[in-house]
Parts: C-alpha cells; structure tokens; sequence
C-alpha cells in the first residue's frame, strides 16, 4: 500500500490553499478595497502606534492578519512603518517573501500554501492571534519564526501554524512573522554602501524589527510586552539561535525556544564572495552597485543563487542563504544577557530519517524480520551496528531494534545547550519528541511532526496522526509545556511530568511520546555512536 502520509498532508495542504485563495491576494496590501467584507458579527478594532486596525473574530479568538511591522528598500534596513488615517483592514495573510520559482511542483511540495499565495519584497507584515483587546490584559506573547531555513517558507507555510488554538487553548496572544528570505535578506553588499552595512542580515534585522513592533503595540492586543517568548523550528530554530547571538535583540524578548534549529551561518569573506560572483552574473561593476536594486527578483535570485553555487563548488562544500557572521549585527558567541534567558531546545526523533519511511516501495519496518533488521543496521552502521542497536535499546527499552534505523543524530541540536551551559546560563531545558504515528504500520515522528501539537492544531491534519487519542493527549502536554514556558520560564506546570533543568551534573532530557518523562543522561553513548 501507497503511504497514506504523503496524501493526507498534500490534501491539508490543498484545502488551506484553496480556503485563502478565496479571498483576493490583492486584498493583502489594500486598506479600502475591503470596507464592505462581512467577516464577523461584531467587529474587533484596535489600535498601534501607525494606525487602527480591523480584525475578525474566530469563534471567540481575535484575529488580525497581515499587519505591517515595517518598511524596507531592498539590502536596507527596516524602518517603521508608514501610519494611515483610517482603520486598516488585516483580514487577509499580507504579501510573503519572494522565494525561488519551483521547477517541479510534485518536488515534495506540500503543506506550502505560500508558495501560491501573493509574493513581494514588501513582506514585512505579521498575523496575531489573542482572547482579549485589554491593554490591561497582559497575556503571555508567543512570537513563531517559521522554517524553510533562511530561503523559503513564510507565516503561513504550514496549516499547523495558524495561531488560534494554542492562543485558545493556552489563552496566550500568538504572533507569526514574515521576513525577507534568500538574495533579499542575506545578501552581503555591505562594502558597496554604508546604506547596506548590515544587508547580509537584512532577514534578521526585519525579524528583529517584528520583536520591537511587539514591545511596543503587543499591550493593545492583550499581551504583555515584558513576557515576550520567541520560538521557531528547523530554518526557525536557527533563526532563534540567531538573536540569542544578536546584540540589536536585547530586551525584546524574555525565552526562547529552538525546534529543530541549530547554529547556522556563513562567514564575512564567504559572503563577500558570493557577492563578487553574483556581479560578476549579472555584469554589474562596483561602481553600478545601485542598479542591483533595479535588477528584477527572478533574475536577482537566479544570478546569486548560480554564485552561491560556483562558490561553494570552489570551497568543496554546499552553501544555501544563512546570516553573515560578521561579529557585529550576528556575534560567535550568544550575548551575555541572554545567560539569563531561559531556553528550551530539542528535536524530534528522527528527524529527516524519517522521510524513508515514507517511501512508497519501503516496508514498514515493523513488518522487519530479526534478519532483515540486522541487514538494514549493517547497512546504516557498518561494523558498528551491534552496538548501535545495543545503545538504542538501551535508551530507549520502549521501542523496536527496527527504529534504531531511523533515530537521528541529535548532537548538533544539543550543541546550543552545551554552549549556553559553558557561558554559565542556567535555564536550560532538553526534550525530544519520540511519537511514533500510528499510520502505514507505525512511521516515528519526522521532521516538522511536532508542529501541529505545539499549535494545539493536532485536529487539522488528524489523518497524519491516525486520528488517535494518544495524538490528542500528546498535544495536551506538548503544548502545556510551551505555554508554561511562555508564562513563567519554566515548562512545568497543569500536564506537565516534572521536568529539571539541563546541566552539566544533570543532562536531563523531556521524552515525549504516549507517556512522557524525564531522563537523565539517556543517549549520550547512542548519539556519540551515530555522530561519528
């Protein structure tokens, strides 16, 4: 049998797609067009420092789509944005960022929705969801930096990411963020201008431009300004790593959480040299630097893209778009004022690994014989197998040899809790998701599974999940966690199993999965066996 998994999600996706779609794109960035839009009974308005917006309300949730944060020319700086007289109407996803033409829409392409949805380098626009339009109100505030590593994605990238169940479930006000992405945001011209001495982090510097948004109007929607938690997974867990090592971020934020993310960037003379190469494309000397800005975004992207990739060939290596680390806007190490940040880092079980299991000529594993198990990990491990599957079962005594194939190397995620427990920093927190779906025979959770149950949004894609309750109940801790955390700095609290913070004498690590606990240095001769 076909895997289901693939259809399910790709029907998800399509549904989302076509729900928006509903709706003119055009509508995004138009404030009058839309007066006569019936979308709720009663109307909710509210105000931000450029102007009053109108939202709508969602069986009781408050929500506001396509507000702009800031404004931009391209390789530039966010600025604030522009003020307007009369109430802006956010009921519809604003612009997303540009990102590269796809050449083969059957690529893996689901759960995109953004990819078919409006596109423009003004994509500096969020979406809020809350319970309450008190400024008194003073609700924890959960802001979502989404994955496609710094070159796709957007706010609405998955169906899981839309905010109205974690903010009813958790009665906490959500925000997801769109921001420029690829040539546009990381783009390194700072020797061409000081216009552009930090356009290599043009992307975080409008994610960072998002948080101060926050500080300053987040009261008007309910939430407090000085509870701000930023979270993010993959590309988006990078991201929160990022302004952990940003001295522009300082004080905009209170936790942080890393889904999946590690520490990701390129250096200053890397940068520098996909920029040479790109002019060098696109026939573009030093002294024309300003016609860049001219140059259409399909042949900008195309030009840097083939530089990007002539310099990596020269390297012996493979670059995508990453921050520059030029030791300034992005530092080596995290700031000194975020050892007192609590931070909250994990992974999924098998991560990109799992992506196997869902090929359509792949066996279940748990259809695996002895033999057959002993030839897959041979073929994985080599002469390390045995011990593989001796540490595997080791720590985790609950599952099959069989997933000893899929589990995935998670010490590179761990690396920011080994770096901020060396900086001094005290709240730290571990966790790993290790679900297994009950779907096809049994497929352990992959890359971007946890998502919907962070969101409460288990419902929305219920067929990935096999309908079961231990999903919903899973959801229910998970997303306990995450609010606690965004509530007090601590993930313990109402569903939560006792969960102690990460140290050196204490690697304490959070298993979630049908039932949830601590441990206390599980995996640590696993991962050091499949690292290598």
């Amino acid at each position: 049998m076909k895997k289901k998994i693939i259809s399910i999600l790709l029907s998800s996706a399509m549904i989302f797609s076509m729900g928006i779609s509903t709706v003119s794109a055009a509508a995004a960035d138009d404030t009058a067009a839309t007066e006569s839009i019936v979308v709720s009974k009663t109307e909710s308005i509210t105000d931000t420092a450029y102007g009053k917006v109108r939202g709508f309300i969602d069986n009781g949730t408050y929500t506001f789509r396509g507000i702009p944060y800031a404004k931009a020319d391209r390789f530039e700086m966010p600025e604030t944005p522009d003020t307007w007289d009369d109430i802006r109407n956010c009921l519809v996803y604003g612009s997303t960022a540009p990102i590269t033409k796809m050449t083969d829409p059957d690529g893996g392409d689901f759960l995109i929705p953004h990819r078919y949805w409006a596109q423009s380098e003004n994509c500096q626009n969020l979406n809020v969801w809350t319970q309450d339009l008190d400024a008194n109100a003073k609700k924890p505030v959960m802001v979502w930096f989404h994955g496609g590593g710094y070159t796709n994605g957007s706010s609405i990238e998955g169906i899981a990411y839309d905010g109205k169940n974690l903010s009813e479930y958790g009665d906490v006000v959500v925000v997801t963020v769109n921001h420029r992405l690829n040539v546009l945001g990381y783009l390194d011209v700072s020797e061409y201008g000081e216009d552009y001495q930090y356009s290599g982090n043009c992307g975080t510097a409008d994610m960072i431009a998002s948080l101060k948004w926050v500080k300053e109007n987040i009261a008007n929607f309910g939430g407090d300004p000085d509870n701000v938690t930023i979270f993010g997974q993959s590309g988006g867990g990078g991201k929160v790593i990022s302004m952990l090592a940003s001295p522009e971020a300082e004080g905009l934020f209170n936790q942080a959480i890393v889904q999946s993310g590690s520490e990701r960037y390129i250096e200053k003379d890397t940068a520098k040299k996909i920029t040479e190469k790109t002019l060098e494309i696109l026939g573009i000397t030093d002294n024309q630097i300003e016609q860049l800005k001219e140059v259409p975004y399909d042949i900008l992207d195309a030009a840097a893209t083939e530089a990007m990739k002539q310099v990596g060939e020269e390297l012996g290596t493979s670059l995508s778009w990453r921050p520059v680390l030029d030791e300034d806007y992005i530092q080596s190490n995290f700031q000194e004022w975020t050892n007192d940040v609590p931070v909250m880092v994990g992974s999924v079980f098998g991560e990109m690994n799992c992506w196997t299991a869902l090929d359509p000529n792949e066996t279940n594993k748990n259809s695996w014989t002895d033999e057959e198990v002993d030839a897959k990990l041979t073929e994985k491990y080599g002469d390390k197998a045995e011990a593989v599957k001796e540490a595997f079962l080791k720590a985790y005594p609950e599952k099959s040899a069989c997933d000893a194939y899929y589990v995935a190397d998670r010490t590179k995620f761990s690396k920011t809790l080994t770096k901020r427990v060396e900086a001094g920093a005290t709240k730290n927190y571990d966790y790993v998701v290790s679900y297994e779906s009950p779907i096809d025979g049994g497929v352990n959770l992959w890359h971007c599974g946890e998502i919907p149950f962070v969101f409460h949004n288990v419902d929305l894609v219920a067929g990935s999940y096999g309908g079961s309750q231990d999903a919903y109940d899973l959801q229910d801790v998970m997303a306990s966690a995450w609010v606690n955390f965004a509530s007090t700095g601590d993930p313990n609290g109402e569903n939560v199993p006792e969960w102690s913070t990460y140290t050196d004498d204490n690697k304490s690590t959070m298993v979630f999965d049908t039932t949830s606990g601590e441990r206390i240095d599980y995996d640590a001769e696993l991962q050091e066996l499949i690292s290598q």
